[in-house]
C-alpha cells in the first residue's frame, strides 16, 4: 500500500492536482483509509524514506514492477527447483542461479521490454497475480490468518 500510496501522491502532484505543503495531510488520510493507521510524525509517514527528501520522484512504480516481476520469476523458479525454499534456507543457491542464468541474465539485455524477457524467459508477459498471491501468503503468515 506505501508503493501505491506514493505513486498516487506522485502522480497528483506532477499533474498539478496536489500541492507540496498538503502531502503530509493528503498521506495521513490515505494511510487511514487504506490501511486503518495514521503515523504518528511526518518521519513515520510521507517522509519515512530518503526518496521525496532528496526530490527523487518516480522511484516507486519501478520497484514494483521489479517486486511483480521478482514474484513472476521465483514462481516459475519453483516450478524448475522445487525445493526452492528448503535450498534458500540452507544457503544453497547454485541451482537457482543456474536456472536465472539460463532465463534471466544471458538474455536481459537482448529484450526491449520487461514483458519480452518474461515472454522469453516464462512464456507470459508480465502477469500481477503471482505478487498479489506473494503478498497474501507473507500477511497471511505474519498475521496468522487463515
Amino acid at each position: 500500500m506505501h508503493v501505491i500510496l506514493r505513486f498516487e501522491i506522485e502522480r497528483a502532484i506532477m499533474r498539478g492536482e496536489l500541492d507540496v505543503a498538503t502531502v503530509p495531510e493528503k498521506w495521513n488520510a490515505r494511510m487511514d483509509e487504506l490501511l486503518g493507521a495514521t503515523p504518528a510524525k511526518d518521519a513515520e509517514g510521507c517522509l519515512q524514506d530518503v526518496h521525496w527528501s532528496s526530490l527523487a520522484i518516480g522511484y516507486f512504480p519501478s520497484y514494483l514492477l521489479g517486486a511483480m516481476m521478482a514474484a513472476q520469476l521465483a514462481h516459475h523458479c519453483k516450478q524448475a527447483v522445487p525445493d526452492m525454499d528448503a535450498k534458500i534456507a540452507n544457503g544453497e543457491f547454485t541451482h537457482i542461479l543456474t536456472w536465472l542464468r539460463e532465463k534471466v541474465h544471458d538474455h536481459g539485455v537482448l529484450y526491449p521490454s520487461m514483458d519480452e524477457l518474461l515472454l522469453e524467459a516464462v512464456g507470459e508477459r508480465l502477469e500481477p497475480s503471482y505478487f498479489i498471491e506473494y503478498l497474501e501468503e507473507k500477511y497471511r503468515a505474519i498475521y496468522q490468518l487463515a
